[in-house]
């Protein structure tokens, strides 16, 4: 029956995506306000957005335990999958991937688990190479040998519109936020090849911020050929479309795979208004 495909909520897809593609999605867990959720199942990006802006603490969340993911493969083994990639946020980031290695040893079925370096739009390019190679019949370890290649050549960045998450998490001190808030001065950020979120650059306002995206997709263009853009974004939909206008703006021709409201474990470190672009190569 081929494999199947698992991720884990801070993949931010849609739970259309997730059924379009026939995805298995294992949720975080959110504490936020006093109150814990599941990510994606018993709160929305936006209601989470919502309950960010009212709360004194920054939010927190938690990987899901080993059982929720044990549940999640066996039911597949039931269905009569052969096999099973499992592909979750960064382990820098979370112990998600542990929580899924760990249940992988406790089931009958092969599974295959995999650290995506990365989290949210540039996670979700991954796993849509991953639900193409499924479609297209490879085998687990063909799968497994691909995705694994293709990982290093997709790349996130993302840039905050309010650098208060960045104060309340200790990332900035407040002269630099002051400094930075005076100067209109938006920091943009990207995964590192093990998914650490570091410093890429810096930009003039979001004006700025879509220039220098518009700039590293023609670069990207340039020297890998046409590419798959995912876009996401912190409550910020018009500065998606402003992106798309600029990148149409500058001819840039590129696979347009969605866009998506990032989940609470990018949110919660850039804040409202955040925009974020993700890349990957059209043929791989």
């Amino acid at each position: 029956m081929g494999f199947a495909v698992v991720v884990d909520s801070t993949i931010d897809m849609s739970a259309e995506e997730y059924q379009a593609l026939n995805i298995t999605m294992v949720p975080l867990n959110i504490l936020v306000g006093g109150s814990e959720f599941k990510d994606q199942v018993e709160i929305s990006s936006e209601e989470f957005y919502q309950r960010m802006s009212e709360a004194e603490q920054l939010p927190k969340t938690a990987q899901p335990a080993p059982y929720d993911f044990v549940q999640a493969y066996e039911r597949l083994a039931k269905e009569g999958y052969d096999g099973i990639v499992s592909l979750h946020i960064a382990g820098v980031l979370s112990g998600t991937v542990e929580s899924a290695r760990a249940a992988a040893a406790q089931v009958d079925i092969d599974v295959r688990v995999i650290d995506s370096a990365a989290a949210s739009a540039q996670a979700a390019l991954q796993a849509k190479h991953l639900c193409s190679l499924r479609d297209a019949g490879a085998t687990l370890d063909e799968a497994e040998e691909s995705l694994k290649a293709y990982i290093p050549n997709t790349q996130f960045l993302v840039a905050c519109d309010t650098l208060e998450n960045l104060l309340k998490g200790g990332r900035l001190s407040a002269d630099q936020v002051k400094n930075a808030s005076l100067l209109n001065i938006k920091p943009i950020f990207t995964f590192n090849e093990t998914g650490v979120l570091v410093a890429f650059g810096k930009a003039k306002g979001m004006r700025g911020v879509v220039k220098q995206y518009v700039a590293n997709a023609q670069k990207r263009t340039e020297e890998q050929g046409k590419q798959r853009i995912r876009f996401c974004h912190v409550g910020n939909e018009q500065g998606v479309e402003d992106l798309r206008a600029a990148l149409a703006e500058a001819g840039v021709e590129y696979i347009d795979e969605g866009a998506c409201p990032c989940g609470a474990t990018v949110a919660t470190h850039l804040g409202m208004g955040a925009l974020g672009i993700a890349f990957a190569p059209a043929e791989a």
